[in-house]
């Protein structure tokens, strides 16, 4: 048994120590890989306890909810992935199982799919593709009760949340050399294999979630530039966007998403995003600014160009 002081083993000084020395061991390059696996171990290991803590959570608000509730859901627990989906109806803070597990389009909509699986018409794979896909549709009724509830993520403590996060990192430095190279489709892999963990993941107290967020931030910041260089403009404004959803002052998405408004000749979002750059930047980065700011002009111009171009052949047509 440990006691404290010098006379009962370990003083406080060895204690000291030996953590020092540990750490040292953990930094060394040749340790690198043994670390990483223990991470990637942990991180398994507390997202396996957390399956079978939904699971136990699945059950309890089954077992919970009102008769017709249990009699709605209950033909489709036997299966997999349509278990999945009403173990989404479960993550709802509110505690409201059998609203969800009673809605009459959801359970026409698990009945159906129940139906094509007996039928070996669809596989499990291919139908949980199909029923997330139509609850993810803004169209759909049950959009935004499903976005709500079916979020999924790993809340983890400190020791695993540094695990997690150190993947992440390994897979975000591998974008940035990948993007340097100019390899901009294997680096969009890694930057979205990086932003799965991030998204994926919470920290426990507000100082580990502001980790958390922060990398969200840099990941999708990543994904809007290789987006911009591929000139997929669109999907840099929307990552663009997703930045500035978790912080409204970040210089450098306005600016991205500015430089993809002008590839888009939405020029008035562009004029907006430029003057909220400056802003939030206190003038930094200037030069980035200006040189958004050159090509809107020139797009302008260009545009301008374009359209007497047109009007000058239809009137020389009708000449």
């Amino acid at each position: 048994m440990f006691r404290g002081g010098r006379e009962g083993g370990m003083g406080v000084d060895q204690g000291k120590a030996m953590e020092a020395s540990f750490k040292e061991f953990l930094a060394r390059p040749e340790n690198a890989a043994v670390v990483e696996k223990q991470q990637r171990k942990e991180v398994r290991q507390a997202l396996s306890a957390q399956e079978r803590a939904q699971l136990e959570g699945l059950r309890s608000a089954v077992l919970g909810a009102d008769f017709e509730a249990q009699r709605g859901v209950a033909p489709f627990l036997r299966t997999p992935c349509l278990r999945r989906v009403v173990q989404s109806f479960a993550n709802d803070p509110r505690g409201d199982f059998s609203a969800w597990a009673a809605n009459p389009r959801v359970l026409e909509m698990l009945a159906a799919a129940q139906a094509l699986l007996d039928s070996g018409s669809m596989t499990e794979a291919e139908m949980e593709h199909v029923m997330l896909a139509q609850l993810r549709d803004p169209s759909h009724e049950a959009h935004a009760e499903f976005q709500r509830k079916a979020r999924r993520v790993a809340r983890l403590p400190t020791d695993a949340l540094v695990g997690a996060l150190n993947e992440h990192l390994t897979e975000r430095r591998k974008g940035n050399e990948l993007y340097r190279a100019r390899r901009y489709e294997a680096a969009l892999a890694a930057y979205t294999r990086a932003a799965a963990v991030v998204e994926f993941v919470e920290g426990l107290g507000s100082a580990d979630q502001a980790e958390v967020v922060l990398n969200r931030v840099a990941v999708y910041n990543n994904i809007a530039a290789v987006h911009l260089e591929q000139k997929d403009y669109g999907l840099a404004v929307e990552f663009c966007d997703k930045v500035l959803a978790l912080d409204p002052d970040n210089a450098r998405a306005r600016l991205r998403r500015a430089k993809a408004n002008v590839g888009r000749h939405q020029y008035g979002l562009a004029d907006a995003d430029l003057a909220d750059a400056d802003r939030a930047s206190g003038g930094w980065p200037a030069a980035g600014v200006e040189e958004v700011r050159a090509a809107l002009a020139r797009a302008r111009r260009e545009g301008a160009a374009s359209e007497r171009n047109s009007f000058g052949r239809m009137f020389a047509q009708k000449a």
